[in-house]
C-alpha cells in the first residue's frame, strides 16, 4: 500500500485495554501474530516491526500535547505470508531490509509501493534466515541463515558477493561500525572485522549455560553483549 496511507484495521496491539504505565502508548494495527523484531529508523521517527504473520509494518511516532502516538504508515508482506524473522534499516533510513522463513532477503524502499505488496528479493538462502544487518563500510547487507552461512549482498546483484561458513545455524547477529558479532547454535560466538572484506577476529564458546538468543555490539564497538 502507498507510504503514508492507513493500514487496514485488522487488529490492534492491545485493544482498548488500559496500559499498565500511564505514559505508554499501545501501537495500533500491530499484526495478527507474534512480533519478531522492532527497529527504529536511524534518522526519522519511523518504527518498523516484523511479524510471524508475514507482515513488515511501519509507523510514524508523533507527539501531541505531551502524548505520543504511533500512526500507521504502510505495510508490505513476504511471499506466502511466510513468517518474517528479522529486519534492519539502511544508514540513511530510506530502506528496510527483511528476511525470514521464505528464505529470502528482501528490500523495501519506504515511500514506494512494491508489486503485489511484496518487497523486492535481493538474496536467498537454502534455509530460513534468522538475522540480518547492514555493513556501512561496504554498503552490503549481511544475512545469517539456518543453512549455517553468512551471505553478503549488493542489492544491485542477484548473487552474493561473499559467503562465510558458520559452525552452526545463525541465531542472531549485530553490526556496529566495523564490528559484527554473530551467535549460532552450539553456543558459538564469533566476531568479525567488517571494515573491508569481512575477517574473523575471534571465536569462543558462550559463557551462558543455554543457547544464545540475542547478541548486540557495544556502541563504542569494544565488545558485545549476549543473552539466552
Amino acid at each position: 500500500m502507498p507510504f503514508g496511507s492507513p493500514v487496514a484495521n485488522t487488529v490492534t496491539a492491545a485493544g482498548t485495554n488500559a496500559s499498565c504505565a500511564p505514559n505508554d502508548h499501545n501501537v495500533a494495527q500491530a499484526g495478527n501474530d507474534g512480533i519478531s523484531s522492532v527497529i527504529w529508523s536511524p534518522n526519522n521517527n519511523y518504527l518498523v516491526s516484523t511479524n510471524w504473520d508475514g507482515g513488515v509494518r511501519c509507523w510514524e511516532a508523533q507527539e501531541s500535547a505531551g502524548r505520543i502516538q504511533a500512526l500507521p504508515k504502510a505495510q508490505v508482506n513476504h511471499e506466502g505470508a511466510a513468517p518474517v524473522l528479522a529486519s534492519c534499516f539502511s544508514p540513511d533510513g530510506s530502506t528496510v531490509f527483511s528476511a525470514g522463513a521464505d528464505k529470502a532477503v528482501r528490500m523495501w524502499q519506504l515511500g514506494q509501493q512494491p508489486p503485489n505488496g511484496i518487497p523486492q528479493q535481493i538474496g536467498v538462502h537454502d534455509q530460513p534466515i534468522k538475522s540480518i544487518g547492514f555493513l556501512p563500510a561496504s554498503n552490503l547487507v549481511v544475512s545469517g541463515g539456518w543453512d549455517n552461512k553468512l551471505k553478503f549482498w549488493d542489492a544491485r546483484q542477484p548473487n552474493p558477493v561473499g559467503v562465510i561458513d558458520l559452525p552452526e545455524r545463525c541465531y542472531s547477529l549485530d553490526v556496529r561500525g566495523n564490528l559484527m558479532a554473530v551467535a549460532t547454535a552450539g553456543r558459538h560466538i564469533l566476531a568479525y572485522d567488517v571494515s573491508g572484506e569481512p575477517r574473523e577476529h575471534s571465536r569462543k564458546e558462550s559463557p551462558l549455560k543455554y543457547q544464545t538468543r540475542c547478541i548486540a555490539c557495544f556502541p563504542d564497538t569494544t565488545g558485545f553483549a549476549v543473552g539466552s
